[in-house]
């Protein structure tokens, strides 16, 4: 028996049938390109059509396969022995097999419904084309029949030409069934009908459990983004810190949407200008350039969004207007895309943003989007949560006019100035003032005018002592200095104290602008007490109060001690 030649063997790759004998051949050629083949190929149930295909070769005594547009074989019966061990297994004889092969192939390629031919081999071959929702997918073939009976001349005269046993060679041909032509339309639209709803039920089969995989993702996704919303908000009814509950949030949320980065960017209190909020995955170079930036239409995706209110979609930083000035920051964090939602409160109010950046070009899904909103409201039940203890603290704390401490957080400042005073034996300093001639500017310019000058004396105070002092208001027009660790030596913080005095009474004197035309000038009076280690906070205001009174009854704008 004659080996078959190399060049034969890459011949065969390329035509529409192979030997179904040969070893794995459904790997040894690529996978089709068609998409509605690559769904049939992930669907059927190959050893059932398979058991379909040799049923029918059992009782019809006729090889039949389906084949893929790419020349692969999906399923198929045995073939006949006078094609697999004879007519393949000569140069001349297969290449006339081949020939068959490719002549059917194109046939069926050029929209021929039912397509005959006889092989030079002296045997016939047929196909039909299996359509599947208006789509050609494959092919399905019976051949290796006779129409008549065989001339033996014939066949011996290629065993003689090929070099094979006649007396095997006619026995293998006497194997072979002889076909009434005018039968083989209905047999092949019979067998096409078969594998088609075969197909199709396999199809059906494959798209429910694709869908309900599908179903399955989409509801482990659902449990996921739940227990995400849980976290957060027991964090956020815990009272846990804002960064802490951002972090968490963001980092959450790139765990659901892999290869993402996402950001959360505060409004400051001057509504101007972004603050960092949370950005795990972004560099902190990128983190430290966007921190302080100023909104505006322009100012990237994240500080259009903040300034207009409203979601802002870039899919090509690389393109896009918004992000032109940006450009070396997008390279430095690796980002091409960036979508940013504007965190709103219930009043519409702006307090940041929440953004997903890609290192890829990307457009969001609308259900993606829908995603983004939700993540931004968690974003807002925190900032707001933590806005509203701020606020709570303010007023709590801190003099709503001014800004300056109240008498709460004094009292606070006192305690702990007393505790570092025991420690490191320091002194510190209590300056109790009152304004003088303030009454008047209440009676003739009334309380607003009055307001803005206690205003402009609290920035004036403050301006006057260090940042680790505390300048509190005590109430009406009376003001309360906590000067902190001042020396351990008692007259170089007394000498200290006075200098400080005599600032803050030489900057509350200067006059203060009440209309266009007119200035008033105010004087004050200082009252001063010193203090080393734990003492009464009550007992020291006393004094501070007491020595307030003594400079007001004595010479005006001269501080006065306590004795």
């Amino acid at each position: 028996m004659t080996a078959k030649p190399p060049h034969l063997h890459r011949e065969a790759n390329l035509i529409q049938m192979l030997d179904p004998m040969s070893t794995d051949w459904n790997q040894a050629l690529p996978a089709p390109d068609s998409t509605v083949t690559n769904q049939l190929v992930a669907a059927l149930d190959f050893s059932r059509l398979n058991a379909l295909f040799e049923n029918f070769l059992l009782v019809m005594n006729i090889p039949i396969a389906l084949i893929d547009l790419q020349g692969k074989v999906l399923a198929s019966s045995r073939w006949q022995r006078a094609c697999v061990q004879f007519h393949r297994q000569s140069e001349a004889t297969l290449k006339r097999c081949l020939e068959s092969d490719c002549e059917l192939s194109k046939q069926t390629l050029h929209g021929k419904s039912y397509s005959l031919y006889r092989c030079g081999n002296g045997l016939t071959d047929c196909a039909t084309p299996i359509m599947l929702e208006g789509q050609h997918i494959a092919n399905l073939f019976i051949g290796q029949f006779l129409l008549k009976e065989p001339d033996p001349a014939f066949f011996r005269a290629q065993a003689a030409e090929a070099d094979f046993n006649t007396d095997d060679y006619l026995a293998a041909i006497a194997e072979i069934p002889i076909v009434d032509e005018a039968k083989l339309p209905a047999m092949l639209n019979m067998l096409a009908s078969l594998a088609l709803q075969f197909t199709e039920l396999s199809l059906i089969n494959n798209r429910y459990q694709r869908s309900l995989l599908h179903t399955e993702q989409q509801v482990q996704q659902r449990t996921q983004e739940l227990m995400l919303q849980n976290q957060i908000l027991s964090q956020i009814s815990e009272g846990a810190e804002l960064k802490t509950i951002l972090h968490n949030l963001v980092t959450q949320v790139e765990q659901l949407h892999p290869l993402t980065h996402c950001s959360i960017l505060l409004l400051d209190q001057d509504g101007k200008t972004l603050r960092h909020g949370a950005a795990p995955t972004l560099p902190d170079a990128y983190n430290q350039a966007i921190d302080g930036v100023t909104i505006g239409i322009g100012v990237g995706s994240c500080g259009t969004a903040a300034y207009t209110g409203e979601t802002v979609i870039v899919s090509d930083i690389s393109t896009h207007p918004y992000w032109q000035p940006y450009q070396a920051l997008a390279q430095l964090a690796g980002v091409k895309a960036c979508w940013s939602q504007p965190v709103k409160n219930a009043q519409g109010k702006v307090l940041g943003t929440f953004a997903i950046y890609h290192d890829e070009i990307a457009q969001p899904s609308a259900e993606l989007l829908e995603k983004i909103k939700a993540y931004s409201n968690l974003a807002e039940l925190a900032i707001g949560r933590w806005l509203s203890a701020a606020q709570i603290r303010r007023l709590a704390f801190y003099d709503s006019l001014t800004g300056l401490a109240n008498r709460r957080l004094l009292e606070e400042h006192m305690l702990q100035a007393m505790a570092a005073s025991s420690r490191s034996q320091h002194y510190c300093g209590l300056m109790f003032i009152d304004l003088d001639n303030f009454k008047p500017v209440n009676d003739i310019y009334g309380h607003k005018k009055g307001d803005c000058l206690l205003v402009e004396m609290a920035a004036r105070l403050r301006n006057t002592v260090r940042q680790a002092d505390t300048v509190a208001r005590f109430g009406g027009d009376e003001f309360i200095v906590l000067l902190r660790d001042i020396d351990p030596d008692h007259n170089r913080s007394k000498e200290h104290m006075q200098i400080i005095a005599a600032k803050i009474t030489q900057e509350l004197s200067r006059p203060y602008p009440l209309t266009e035309q007119c200035m008033h000038q105010c004087a004050c009076s200082i009252g001063l007490v010193l203090f080393q280690g734990d003492n009464d906070c009550d007992e020291l205001l006393r004094r501070a109060d007491s020595a307030m009174y003594q400079a007001k009854n004595g010479k005006l704008n001269q501080p006065c001690w306590f004795s």
